[in-house]
């Protein structure tokens, strides 16, 4: 091969497919790489072959869609017919496909759903596939993009009807259009195809995706085409248990022998694509799934816990700072009070020489104010920092340690100060004696937190059987709602499996109001309506109007 090919410049090559080559190349006229599919030599010396390769693949080049493949160019250099596309980087299906084995469902249903659009597109615009297979399915590097191309063999469906069967006639002599693994039964067979083949060829490359097993393994043309045409594959859920109903009904509707039996269209099937996502996303995949009337009031209990704990620990904090306001208040009455009642015996004190001091009338104060039930410790210090009255008698004529970082008992004192000592221990009171104008020491008091730790007992413990009480009525509530609710979904849901066994030749019985009563009317409609189609259809198409299927979730195996 030389390295230009017409105005394009080849870099390298990409692969090779049955009836082409493809090349990395460059167009120097735009400065785009691109990938170049040439005709193969044994292929392009037959002028009618290369000249629908070029026909086909000029219909296909006015294909725009995010999951095809664009065609740049189409043309005849050196008498080799090529196509110049997108380059894609990633890897095709098939290699991916080998490298890992089967993929998660996940993926394939949004893999999938790209494709059934692409096909959608595609046939809109008149163009079948007609070689839909992994190796033609480009997945971006990210794994998150798949690309349709080689529409080579593709057919234009907007040939007339006489030229249409006469190229049908052609194709069918001595060849097989599509790859013999991926065909439809009716490629297999050699009848006309439609955009119908071209799902066929979707749902064994789903299959194959899921399972990681290809659909028909026979080895020779004759084998594949008599399992094509009349053999049911393997079914899914032997090599995929994981594999969610209504993804396994998608790929059974997909491979049916006959093309009616099939989804009328892509869009049809990217419908039910983008449906089996949103049902896998609605609900997580558990090992076991709790009923209804259990999870109801599980999540309403919850929730009200959280908002009834945040609610009483608010609820408390108010409480305890409200109860300390007092407390404080009342402490504080009770160390002016002792202040007061100190003052002018501490000052006449400072006046004498300390063998003339008298202390005894405060030290009795002192012991009688420490029998209050509230006065817990009780302390009055000189202006020197001598102890000379207290609660407990042998701190009298002891040092003042001053608490809690004190400051030193000369000097100007400021206002009361309150300090909570702690929970069953008290609140402490240091507030300055002075008299004229003058300091003369010091009162510490310590109250009794007793009442106060006792309030908030009572306000903690009220709180909590009140919570205790809406717990059990939310409890109650979310049970009775879910019964409520689960009963009703029972019935539908028996009505449902009984309907598939009488043909829809049932009706549910009801005197709602509600919207499970809407429900049950629906269903009564789709049961009417299915059932006269059933009635009016020929027994061989009975089994294809009762295919009806409701996707689930999937839950793993125990």
């Amino acid at each position: 091969m030389k390295t230009m090919l017409g105005r394009y410049r080849i870099d390298g090559r990409l692969g090779e497919g049955a009836m082409a080559d493809v090349y990395r190349a460059h167009d120097p006229g735009i400065g785009r790489t691109v990938a170049i599919k040439v005709l193969k030599p044994e292929y392009s010396r037959d002028p009618e072959l290369g000249a629908r390769f070029l026909r086909e693949a000029r219909a296909a080049g006015v294909l725009s869609h995010p999951n095809i493949a664009t065609i740049y160019d189409v043309g005849e250099a050196e008498g080799a017919p090529y196509i110049a596309m997108e380059l894609i980087e990633g890897q095709p299906l098939d290699a991916l496909l080998q490298a890992n084995g089967r993929l998660p469902y996940e993926r394939v249903l949004e893999i999938g759903r790209q494709l059934a659009s692409a096909l959608a597109y595609a046939h809109a615009g008149g163009v079948v596939h007609r070689d839909v297979k992994p190796s033609n399915i480009l997945v971006s590097a990210d794994g998150r993009t798949a690309k349709l191309l080689d529409f080579g063999v593709a057919r234009v469906g907007d040939l007339d009807q006489g030229g249409a069967e006469k190229q049908l006639g052609r194709t069918q002599v001595g060849q097989l259009i599509g790859t013999p693994r991926y065909m439809s039964p009716e490629q297999a067979l050699g009848l006309p195809v439609d955009h119908r083949s071209d799902l066929f060829s979707l749902g064994v490359v789903l299959y194959e995706m899921v399972t990681g097993k290809v659909a028909f393994p026979g080895t020779s043309i004759a084998t594949l085409a008599i399992q094509i045409a009349q053999e049911k594959v393997e079914p899914i859920d032997r090599s995929a248990a994981d594999c969610p109903p209504g993804m396994r009904f998608i790929i059974d509707k997909l491979l049916a022998k006959k093309p009616e039996a099939r989804f009328a269209d892509g869009l049809a099937l990217e419908a039910a694509l983008a449906r089996e996502i949103a049902a896998q996303a609605e609900a997580p995949i558990g090992r076991r799934g709790l009923p209804l009337r259990v999870k109801l009031p599980a999540a309403l209990a919850l929730v009200t816990a959280l908002a009834l704990s945040a609610c009483i620990l608010f609820g408390l904090q108010r409480e305890k700072d409200a109860l300390e306001r007092l407390a404080i208040a009342a402490g504080s009455t009770t160390a002016t009070f002792v202040t007061q009642n100190a003052a002018v015996l501490a000052a006449d004190n400072a006046g004498l020489p300390a063998e003339q001091q008298d202390w005894s009338a405060l030290q009795a104060f002192a012991a009688a104010a420490a029998r209050d039930n509230t006065i817990r410790d009780l302390v009055v210090v000189d202006a020197a920092g001598v102890v000379r009255a207290a609660s407990t008698p042998r701190l009298v004529g002891t040092r003042y340690a001053r608490p809690y970082g004190e400051p030193a008992l000369s000097g100007a004192r400021p206002a009361t100060a309150a300090r909570d000592v702690g929970h069953g221990a008290g609140i402490r009171f240091v507030q300055p004696i002075t008299y004229a104008g003058a300091n003369f020491g010091t009162v510490d008091l310590v109250m009794k937190r007793t009442a106060l730790d006792a309030a908030m007992d009572a306000a903690r413990t009220s709180l909590l059987i009140l919570a205790g009480i809406v717990m059990l009525v939310v409890l109650v509530i979310g049970y009775l709602s879910g019964a409520m609710v689960a009963r009703p979904l029972a019935r539908l849901r028996g009505a449902l499996d009984d309907a598939a066994r009488s043909g829809f030749a049932l009706r549910i019985s009801h005197r709602r109001r509600d919207e499970f009563g809407a429900a049950f009317d629906a269903f009564n409609r789709a049961a009417a309506t299915i059932e006269a189609r059933v009635e009016a259809a020929p027994p061989a198409a009975v089994e294809n109007v009762l295919a009806t299927r409701i996707a689930r979730p999937t839950r793993a195996a125990a």
